[in-house]
């Protein structure tokens, strides 16, 4: 889950392990938005359904329809791109109107349960699989705030720790002592790591002894 969507985190700074924490969203900003989406999307519903029932039933735009039907599949497409892009928004706000996770980090292991409004996921990972602590800065149309992410190698696992409007380095190396951790740059949460697939050998290549070469005198 990103973690871009949480701006509650409770408490603000972990002070003793276990780290116990509880991350929220701002569900009022999102029901206003979702407010200001959702008509959007009805309306651009209703005038492709109006547009379609003319394509079907004007005898001008059937025949034109008729003549070039790539005409057609490209008007389809057009208003699929549209309802997709109306709809991803409205999909997302209504996500973040129930998202809230938990995490809890003792010495060795990290537990973190992520609830939404249609399923409710639990996952570990060994804290030592953790690349370190990040000091992000954050830039968004309500302003700017500072952020400690417990980086991972998949950013998925990476963890909001701690945001406020502002933040000192020494609450920065106090909670990084706390995990264990050393500070990295902010660089590592948009380095993307591929992972390339592992190619099976034939079977021949492990059974296969292996071949003597003879010098002939």
């Amino acid at each position: 889950m990103r973690v871009a969507i949480y701006d509650r985190v409770e408490p603000p700074v972990p002070t003793e392990l276990p780290v116990r924490l509880a991350e929220t969203c701002s569900q009022r900003s999102a029901a206003v938005l979702l407010a200001l989406a959702v008509p959007a999307l009805v309306a651009a519903a209703l005038a492709s359904l109006m547009l379609l029932m003319q394509a079907l039933y004007a005898p001008a735009a059937r025949a034109i329809v008729a003549q070039h039907p790539a005409l057609g599949l490209e008007v389809l497409a057009a208003i699929a791109f549209w309802l997709y892009l109306l709809g991803l928004p409205i999909r997302r706000l209504c996500h973040r109107l129930t998202a809230a996770r938990r995490v809890e980090i003792d010495a060795d292991t990290v537990t973190v349960t992520e609830m939404g409004y249609v399923r409710k996921r639990t996952w570990q990972a060994p804290i030592s699989s953790y690349t370190g602590l990040a000091h992000h800065l954050r830039a968004s149309l309500s302003g700017t705030r500072h952020e400690l992410i417990l980086v991972h190698p998949q950013r998925e696992k990476s963890l909001l720790l701690c945001l406020a409007p502002t933040m000192a380095q020494e609450e920065v190396d106090r909670v990084a002592t706390l995990l264990g951790h050393k500070e990295i740059s902010s660089r590592e949460l948009y380095r993307f790591k591929v992972r390339l697939p592992r190619l099976a050998l034939p079977a021949w290549r492990h059974s296969a002894a292996p071949s003597t070469l003879v010098a002939r005198t």
